[in-house]
């Protein structure tokens, strides 16, 4: 049997490409609301213990599943859209993937997995480990849907098999699952937390055998000689030590320096993020970046896009428009924020793209 063929993207291909999203939205998935207490979310997978949903004799953890939120949105219509998942354990796929959905037209949605090493309750110096056991068990598969008029292809880097053994090690090394091992061995919820996942993954099997791309394989090749340290996040801010967001965040910011260099604004939504990089009135960061709530992130970051692209087809503004990345945790994206962020996506991927005053103003 044939392997399926790779489509080889380059570094330099990317940055000198035309294109240019009206948004870059991302999610730093750490599967629960960290930031206000480690309570349980619609990211947070079945039979984790969190604070609201506590893993116990009697309910051994989260009652229900991990919500898709990538998927779905390959399937509204758009005009224009780049998704993806990513994994800082994988730091060519994450960065060469935030480099292409900033060279996308239309909109783009980039979630990635993003340890927290207090809330998943393991040693700091764990995080990579944790965070590569994720993708190689099944658990956080690396895949891209490019929408374009309205149709979906898909195509994929790795994570798309489950290894049971590899899977039961990445449960074993959270603290979170510890409950599933002892003081007795729960071979049913272990076995049902390997089964929605494996089912979800067929279904992106699935997925890609329908809507594939003729080269289904993405590997980015990222010069890393070319790559300048990033500018744009000083050192000096409040996230944990191990923390994924804090090595997401730095590959983000390396990506966006390279294409964006510091014509740039950052809005970032009430989480970890937010808090840990504003500490006592002084931010962390050396570009524009706006803080506002749960909810209304992603329409803000719609709207500052908006309004640049508005003056200057008036011709009040003669500078380069910004690019545009909007940071959320779970709160933002999952649950209190989605209907904000689905409306921004849609909007900043389609109607935009489709008003003749604006679609070309960069």
């Amino acid at each position: 049997m044939s392997q399926p063929e790779r489509n080889i993207i380059n570094m330099d291909d990317l940055l000198a490409s035309d294109g240019k999203t009206n948004v870059l939205f991302v999610n730093y998935d750490n599967e629960a609301f960290m930031n206000t207490g480690i309570q349980e979310s619609g990211s947070t997978p079945p039979h984790a213990s969190t604070t609201t949903g506590p893993g116990g004799e009697k309910i051994p953890g989260k009652i229900g599943i991990k919500q898709d939120l990538i998927t779905p949105f390959g399937f509204f219509g758009t005009k224009s859209l780049f998704l993806a998942t990513v994994n800082p354990a994988y730091p060519n796929d994450l960065m060469g993937k935030v480099m292409e959905a900033l060279k996308t037209n239309g909109s783009a949605f980039i979630q990635s997995f993003s340890d927290c090493m207090r809330g998943w309750r393991h040693d700091a110096g764990e995080a990579v480990n944790v965070s590569k056991l994720a993708t190689d068990c099944g658990y956080w598969p690396l895949y891209t849907i490019r929408v374009k008029d309205g149709m979906p292809v898909f195509s994929y880097y790795r994570g798309l098999e489950i290894d049971k053994e590899k899977f039961e090690q990445f449960l074993k090394s959270m603290g979170r699952f510890r409950h599933l091992f002892r003081p007795k061995f729960r071979e049913k919820e272990i076995d049902e937390i390997i089964y929605y996942t494996e089912q979800r993954n067929n279904r992106l099997k699935a997925l890609i055998e329908k809507f594939g791309a003729e080269k289904p394989i993405d590997i980015y090749r990222i010069n890393r000689k070319k790559l300048q340290p990033q500018y744009h996040l000083q050192p000096g801010h409040g996230l944990c030590p191990g923390c994924g967001a804090g090595m997401f965040l730095n590959q983000l910011a390396t990506a966006a320096g390279m294409v964006a260099g510091n014509n740039i604004i950052y809005v970032n939504n009430t989480s970890c993020t937010e808090v840990s990089t504003s500490k006592d009135n002084v931010s962390s960061w050396n570009v524009p970046w706006v803080h506002h709530l749960f909810e209304s992130g992603a329409t803000i970051a719609e709207a500052i896009s908006t309004a640049y692209k508005i003056l200057k087809s008036k011709e009040l503004y003669s500078g380069e428009v910004p690019y545009i990345i909007h940071i959320g945790g779970d709160g933002s994206t999952y649950d209190i924020g989605f209907q904000f962020l689905k409306s921004a996506l849609m909007r900043t991927s389609s109607f935009v793209e489709m008003n003749e005053y604006l679609s070309n103003q960069k």
